[in-house]
């Protein structure tokens, strides 16, 4: 079986967690990849800190920009990784559907017949940030939804507190829905720990989120 593969990557926790998995269950990942749209404005994913953690892998890494028609973009740069990179299974953070939609990676792999690997789907939430407890990852609250948190969270680390926090919230614990979204600082397949300045907080309508530096 060929075991090629690469991490679909953002910076957070879910695909983090979803290349250890990938490497537990022996896939060979040789690239991480982030799909970003034309004029990226990552508030969430600030694409220095991205940058930051891809030196500490010390891994192949890709940003593949996708326009209109956004489906086909995205089913030609997975064509592009398949034919021109050897890439043979793409690994995703994904947990369940959003707005009620299926996975939108496997649905964009058909035309390429690029295998996926989503070792969170469908997972428990509760146990989804256990995981990455037990497993020793440092991350940080990179942007939070006003709606539901106070500006104070930008920068908290995940910890067995937040996590007891969040439960008390009316939202998806793991933030599927959008309600927040986090930077890995460390894991166990990074070579040093990534560090960030969280001393400044910025905000617009909608959230709060760690200042982005170009």
């Amino acid at each position: 079986m060929n075991t090629t593969a690469a991490v679909l990557w953002t910076g957070g926790k879910d695909c983090a967690l979803a290349y250890l998995k990938a490497q537990q269950a022996g896939y060979n990942i040789t690239h991480l990849v982030t799909f970003t749209p034309k004029n990226p404005d990552f508030k969430a994913h600030p694409i220095h800190l991205i940058k930051k953690q891809v030196a500490s892998i010390g891994i192949t890494h890709q940003f593949i920009t996708v326009e209109a028609p956004i489906k086909e973009s995205y089913e030609n740069a997975i064509l592009s990784l398949k034919d021109n990179n050897g890439i043979h299974t793409l690994v995703t953070g994904d947990i369940d559907e959003v707005d009620g939609h299926s996975n939108w990676i496997e649905e964009c792999s058909k035309k390429s017949g690029m295998q996926v690997f989503n070792p969170l789907w469908k997972k428990d939430r509760k146990f989804l940030l256990e995981e990455l407890l037990n497993n020793h990852f440092t991350l940080i609250f990179s942007l939070v939804k006003k709606e539901f948190f106070e500006r104070k969270w930008v920068g908290k680390q995940l910890n067995s507190t937040t996590i007891s926090d969040l439960q008390k919230l009316n939202i998806d614990i793991c933030g599927e829905n959008g309600e927040y979204h986090t930077m890995v600082l460390n894991t166990p397949f990074f070579q040093h720990k990534v560090t960030v300045d969280t001393s400044e907080i910025e905000e617009n309508e909608h959230f709060y989120y760690i200042k982005r530096t170009r």
